[in-house]
Parts: structure tokens; C-alpha cells; sequence
């Protein structure tokens, strides 16, 4: 079955994020059409060995996200193992599958100098991921480019086919390192290596910009393709950044786009509050956080007087601001002034933020 799929972006694809798109995915579309998997934002392995507490939220999910991918990243074998053996043995439960990043664009994770270590010394890697998939029986994946640059292309390509022996699918952006986000995608490079393995379990899935549910529509269909640089399916980053709905034909009136970005900033504001409520509880720490996914099970939406008394309490302000991000993208298509972008980039209050919504998409 094609696999369809949200490509993990950091500060992006939060519970919040994946929940939305998985709704509107299962209210206008087929769900017995295609499989569909969200992935998390991306987990040290270093941090979550060391202090949980403090990175476990980039893996907190709903029951109804599944199936998920839980994506994790780091240059160190011993953390890394000992990540993927305690995530399988506590929460296999809630992933249906473990992914190693091997490449992230986002600032705060370079400076890391994580994915040079790993993309670098190409041989190490390979070890690391062989040990990982020894430690576990999960399904087992990883992401990564098309190489460091274009001169890297041919030892990256060699490398992924040593590396499909060990995993269940590899997702690769079209893009080099270097390439970053502003080059043309290379998609000769994915369909070798899919032909090169054509005998191979490994799925191979591709992802750059797909920006519109039409392109989508295509690929899925296979329009324009030859029978053997068919792939396996294919995710989608960053044109789903104010457009959930890339996932489904549905094309939204003013009304329900509105609906859409209020629903959005109240499941951020609620997944955040029932984080800090329930991570700073040493209970939960001591059980390994297991009860925080317990709990999990968000289905309401709060009424604004209750988030403003809840704000007061516990000034959990971060998911108002943070949704700056989204609530741009969802209306980018629409005209907007200079002061109203002012005005609404300055705003920290809950009621305030619904009410210039309100007026806006009337």
C-alpha cells in the first residue's frame, strides 16, 4: 500500500500540529486509499538519557495520531541505543515506528554538530545503525539527504544501500546539505536507489516541496511515472505549515479555515498546559512518564474563560505566541496589512488573539 506522510519538522510538527492534520485528514478523506503516518519533531538521545523531563515533550503524542513515527537524532552510539531500547521497552505502545534523523535543517540542532559526525564518517554510522537494529524489534527507519554536496552523492548512495539491509524504510529529502532548501531537487538520485533495491524489503520514500494536494494527487496515482521509478510513498514538510488540509482534496470556505485555526490554538494551548501540569509531577517522573501518555486523550476544545483562568495560574503564555508561526501561514493568501501584522505579532492574550481571528475571517 502507498505510504503518504507528514515529514518531522522541528518547532513544527508538536501533538498539536499532527493532531489537526490527522483530523481533517480522517474527516475528508479515505483513509483505506493510502497509509498514513505522522512523524514527531526530533529528540535528542543524548538529553532524553540524561534528563528526560526535559526533551520527552518533543515525542508526546494522542492515541489518535497513530500510527507515529518517532523520530530521535545524535552522533553518540551508546545514547543513541540505550534511546531506542528504553522508547521500544516503555512506549512501543504509542510509536508504531522508530526513526533516526541523520540530517535537520533547523538552526538550534546544526549547531549541534550532529549531522557531520554522522554524515561525515559514513562507516561509523553504519555500525551505530546496525547496533540499533540489533537492540530492537520495532520497525526501524531512517531520514536523511541525498548526500553532504554533490561531490558526497555517490558514497551517499552506496551508503544507503548497505544501510537498506538493517532497515524497514529510508525517507530522503532531494536536496544535498549544501543544497539546503533552494536548489532543485535531484529526484534521479531517489529513483536509482529505488531501482537498485527493487528486490529489496526496504521502502524508499520521497520528500521535497510538494506544495499543493494536486501534485499530491498525482504522484499517489503515479501519473507521468515509469513502472520502475515507482517509490513507496512520499511526506510532506513544509507546505503543510498553514495548509493541514494538503492532505485531502478539500478545499475550505472562510468559515471553516477560521474553525480550523481556532481548533489549531486551542489544542497547542491545551497539549501545553497538560505537559507542564503533568511533567513537573515527581509521580510521573518516577514512573518514567508513562502516565502522562495515560492521560493523553484530548478530545474537547476549552472555553476561553477556563485557558485565561488556567494562563493566570500557571502563565503559560508560550502556545499564544508560538502560533504567530502557524496562524501567518494559514492566512497567507489572504491580504494583509503592514499594521495588522504588527498588531497581532504583539499580542500575548488568548481573547484578544480569538477576537482579531474573528474579525479578520468574518
Amino acid at each position: 500500500m502507498f505510504i503518504l506522510g507528514l515529514a518531522p519538522m522541528d518547532g513544527i510538527t508538536d501533538s498539536a500540529f499532527r493532531e489537526i492534520t490527522k483530523n481533517i485528514r480522517n474527516k475528508y478523506w479515505d483513509k483505506t486509499q493510502y497509509r498514513f503516518f505522522l512523524r514527531t519533531e526530533f529528540m535528542n538521545a543524548d538529553g532524553y538519557c540524561k534528563n528526560p523531563q526535559g526533551v520527552i515533550k518533543h515525542l508526546l503524542t494522542t492515541a489518535s495520531q497513530s500510527p507515529i513515527i518517532a523520530q530521535v537524532f545524535w552522533w553518540n552510539e551508546k545514547t543513541l541505543i540505550q534511546c531506542f531500547k528504553d522508547l521500544e521497552k516503555k512506549y512501543s505502545d504509542y510509536f508504531y515506528w522508530l526513526e533516526l534523523n541523520l540530517w535537520c535543517p533547523a538552526r538550534n540542532v546544526m549547531q549541534t554538530g550532529w549531522w557531520s559526525a554522522m554524515l561525515k564518517d559514513k562507516k561509523r554510522t553504519l555500525e551505530i545503525i546496525k547496533k540499533i537494529r540489533k537492540a530492537i524489534k520495532m520497525p526501524f527507519s531512517i531520514k536523511t539527504r541525498t548526500g553532504i554536496n554533490q561531490e558526497d552523492k555517490s558514497q551517499q548512495m552506496k551508503f544507503l544501500i548497505q544501510v537498506s539491509k538493517y532497515v524497514d524504510m529510508i525517507s530522503i529529502h532531494g536536496r544535498t546539505v549544501k543544497a539546503w532548501y533552494w536548489w532543485e531537487a535531484d529526484r534521479d538520485f531517489i529513483y536509482e536507489l529505488k531501482a537498485k533495491l527493487k528486490n529489496s524489503n526496504c521502502k524508499i520514500i520521497w520528500n521535497w516541496w510538494i506544495k499543493f494536494y494536486t501534485k499530491l494527487s498525482s504522484f499517489y496515482k503515479g501519473g507521468g511515472w515509469k513502472p520502475e521509478d515507482f517509490l513507496d510513498g512520499i511526506m510532506i514538510g513544509k507546505a503543510t505549515i498553514g495548509n493541514p488540509r494538503i492532505f485531502t482534496p478539500h478545499i475550505p470556505n472562510k468559515k471553516e479555515l477560521r474553525e480550523t485555526i481556532i481548533q489549531h490554538l486551542n489544542l497547542m494551548i491545551n497539549h501545553e498546559i497538560q505537559f507542564q501540569k503533568n511533567i513537573t509531577n515527581l509521580a510521573y517522573r518516577q514512573a518514567g512518564l508513562k502516565k502522562v501518555w495515560n492521560i493523553w486523550k484530548i478530545s474537547i476544545l476549552l472555553s476561553s474563560s477556563w485557558i485565561n483562568q488556567t494562563f493566570q495560574r500557571s502563565n503559560v503564555l508560550r502556545p499564544v505566541i508560538e502560533f504567530r508561526k502557524h496562524l501567518f501561514q494559514y492566512v497567507k493568501w489572504i491580504p494583509w496589512s503592514k499594521q495588522r501584522k504588527q498588531k497581532i505579532a504583539k499580542i500575548e492574550n488568548y481573547d484578544q488573539l480569538i477576537k482579531e481571528i474573528n474579525k479578520f475571517l468574518k
